[in-house]
């Protein structure tokens, strides 16, 4: 399964919160783009000149998957490396507990735990450097388009009954709808379906 698109695609995005102090300004983000299966990285990792078949890469994978999630249920962090470490953390309740209230037994970790997470440090050393600035210079950006959110209720007030679309424009339509010149080179951008966005 050949990544059919090797490019890191940007859109930029305007920041319509009022009370943020880059109102009104554009950000770029991430395109959005299909998320990769174990399945379609098992068949990715195949026709890299691989001696070994989709049976045998996707049942290592999907052991060290199931491998990693044990370890890390045990409060151990696991390091790959070349690629990073996963690490648990824990997630605390706002109060905390008081230190009298340890000493009277009230410890319940069930009770002050929230939740787990799991955490991901990208490797940052040497030729497996990949923290964000290094791994930057890995990518092949190329800005896809203008990204806005179009409001389908408008008149509705109640923020949750909201709906709306994303259209996105490709860049140099979006500067000619700007500039009001004819130099469009596609038929207008696309929009994904109608989305309950707060």
């Amino acid at each position: 399964m050949a990544v059919k698109n090797p490019q890191f695609g940007i859109n930029l995005r305007k920041n319509d919160n009022q009370q943020n102090a880059g109102y009104g300004k554009y950000y770029p983000k991430a395109l959005e783009k299909e998320t990769i299966s174990l399945e379609g990285l098992t068949k990715h990792m195949a026709e890299h000149n691989s001696i070994y078949g989709d049976d045998v890469i996707g049942g290592v994978l999907k052991k060290m998957s199931g491998c990693i999630i044990e370890l890390l249920s045990q409060g151990n962090p696991v390091k790959i490396d070349k690629l990073g470490t996963f690490m648990p953390t824990v997630e605390a309740t706002k109060n905390g507990i008081t230190k009298a209230d340890i000493l009277a037994g009230k410890w319940n970790a069930s009770q002050y735990i929230n939740g787990i997470h799991i955490r991901f440090i990208p490797e940052g050393s040497g030729d497996a450097d990949i923290t964000s600035r290094t791994f930057k210079s890995m990518c092949a950006l190329n800005t896809y388009g203008v990204e806005e959110k179009i409001d389908l209720t408008p008149s509705e007030t109640d923020k949750k009954k909201k709906k709306y679309i994303k259209k996105v424009t490709p860049l140099a339509d979006w500067i000619a709808e700007q500039t009001g010149s004819s130099t469009s080179t596609h038929s207008g951008g696309n929009a994904s379906g109608p989305s309950a966005e707060g």
